[in-house]
């Protein structure tokens, strides 16, 4: 039990990292600022398969589905879409890409609500917020040039 504490408490601290690139890439449009994420959630990505390899099963129990090897593969695939229309100035797809990588991720924590109850509120507390803020922001600009 004490891997599932130990990596919970680490996925807490390292969430927030997570969260302020994808926050700034959206607001600033910029390429740079989601390749930091993409690069953060790949290794948060193998952090986690790490932490996961000894009892896949269990972990999945007792921490959802959102800060699981899922999760940050989910970020690292949309982070590498949106990273990749920045950068050919194709920012309305991109800035609509993030917005359904923030509603799929808001998802997988309102669905992890139900399943693992109280251990939702690590990824709530740590990285929820800057989804609901991407989204926001998105929808906000949506028809971007």
């Amino acid at each position: 039990m004490t891997n599932v504490n130990a990596y919970a408490v680490l996925m807490f601290i390292a969430n927030i990292v997570l969260a302020i690139p994808i926050v700034l890439s959206v607001i600033q449009q910029a390429k740079a600022s989601m390749n930091i994420a993409l690069v953060v959630s790949i290794v948060y990505l193998i952090i986690s398969v790490g932490f996961f390899s000894e009892n896949f099963a269990m972990f999945f129990q007792k921490l959802g589905i959102t800060i699981s090897p899922v999760g940050y593969l989910i970020i690292a695939i949309f982070a590498f879409l949106v990273s990749r229309d920045f950068g050919e100035l194709r920012v309305r797809q991109g800035v609509r890409k993030a917005f359904w990588l923030s509603v799929i991720m808001v998802l997988l924590n309102v669905l992890d609500f139900f399943w693992v109850k109280t251990a939702a509120l690590i990824p709530l507390f740590s990285f929820a917020w800057a989804f609901v803020l991407t989204a926001i922001i998105c929808l906000k600009n949506w028809n971007v040039q």
